[in-house]
């Protein structure tokens, strides 16, 4: 039996001109555009091929928006002026009859306005990487950056950002506030920088709090991030109202954060399950919130919803259901195992919340 002839849909031709980067051949009389796959051709290779174009390809090249101005490199490849533009690029015959040839010249010419609507001026393309190209900002420093992210500048999506100048402005700002610009951050946060105190403290830093001053030095600033702290997990029971909730979190004196400052009600039940020493806040802050995320990501269902405690506990995080309490426990277990240090515990009595201000003395 005959095969049964599948009949596709014929693909749409792509437009002439397109943001694709080109090789530009250098050292001839006229500049002849590359496309990107012969970038490994040489210069000296693209010669005049001393045979005629046929007719019909010239007739093809014609009614695809081109002119045949020479044959070049061998039998097979042709020199096309773009009818646009005036612009040769360099295409194989095969190319020129079976599809449409984008002419590098019209390519480069939108290359050049979105560079200029994004506010730059277009060098020169990128010898590493035909997605990347080389721009000179308004500042004046030259920037790489990919066309795809350029063209979006230019539509007003993103803005543009000198590595240079942001560089310059932060090692600006640490130096006014006592500190160091080192470099990035070594865990890959884009927001945090590593800085060096005039102690010699090398410590981890928000950009933004280094712009607004707020960087206390952890080891020699006074302020809360320097002096020891904890990290505690509590039990909280509210009877009449049915709930069952544990809180993670960290505090200089846990004891006083669960008497006075969750707003609880007279009738809560509190337990101060567990604490583990940290040497500083900074360090406190830091692992209790990489605890939380780990929570959140491993166990969802385990976080209870705001509206659930929001006229009982004071908070509007850090809360969660019984069932994360083996999670927390093993999380409290790897901090203490790394990162604890000697001191003396912290007394957790199962207690009913007091009822003046005389029992909490």
């Amino acid at each position: 039996m005959p095969k049964t002839q599948t009949h596709f849909a014929p693909k749409k031709s792509r437009p002439a001109t397109r943001g694709i980067p080109f090789e530009v051949v250098t050292g001839r009389q006229s500049r002849l555009y590359v496309p990107h796959r012969s970038r490994h051709v040489p210069a000296s290779e693209w010669t005049n091929y001393a045979r005629p174009a046929p007719e019909a390809w010239k007739s093809i090249a014609e009614a695809k928006g081109f002119r045949i101005h020479r044959r070049i490199r061998d039998r097979l490849h042709l020199a096309l002026e773009c009818r646009s533009c005036g612009s040769l690029t360099a295409h194989k015959a095969f190319t020129l009859r079976t599809a449409q040839p984008r002419c590098g010249g019209c390519a480069e010419a939108v290359l050049v306005d979105e560079a200029r609507r994004a506010g730059l001026i277009f060098l020169r393309r990128d010898a590493r990487d035909h997605h990347y190209a080389l721009y000179r900002a308004g500042c004046g420093h030259v920037v790489r950056r990919q066309f795809e992210f350029v063209a979006r500048v230019a539509a007003g999506q993103t803005d543009l950002r000198c590595e240079r100048c942001l560089i310059a402005r932060e090692t600006d700002e640490a130096r006014r506030q006592g500190w160091a610009r080192l470099r990035r951050d070594p865990d890959g946060n884009l927001n945090y920088r590593l800085h060096r105190h005039a102690c010699g403290q090398v410590q981890r830093i928000a950009r933004v709090n280094m712009a607004w001053g707020q960087c206390k030095c952890r080891t020699c600033g006074g302020a809360w991030n320097s002096k020891a702290s904890f990290i505690y997990l509590i039990r909280i029971e509210v009877p009449e109202r049915g709930l069952h909730l544990l809180k993670l979190g960290f505090s200089k004196h846990p004891v006083k954060r669960l008497r006075h400052q969750l707003g609880l009600p007279r009738t809560a039940r509190v337990e101060l399950v567990r604490t583990l020493p940290i040497a500083t806040g900074h360090d406190a802050c830091a692992l209790e919130t990489a605890a939380h995320a780990k929570v959140r990501h491993r166990m969802p269902e385990a976080v209870v919803p705001v509206a659930a405690y929001a006229d009982v506990v004071n908070t509007k995080s850090e809360i969660y259901a019984p069932l994360a309490f083996a999670e927390i426990m093993r999380l409290m277990d790897a901090i203490e195992a790394t990162h604890s240090v000697a001191s003396p515990p912290v007394q957790s009595p199962t207690q009913n919340r007091p009822r003046n201000s005389r029992q909490m003395a």
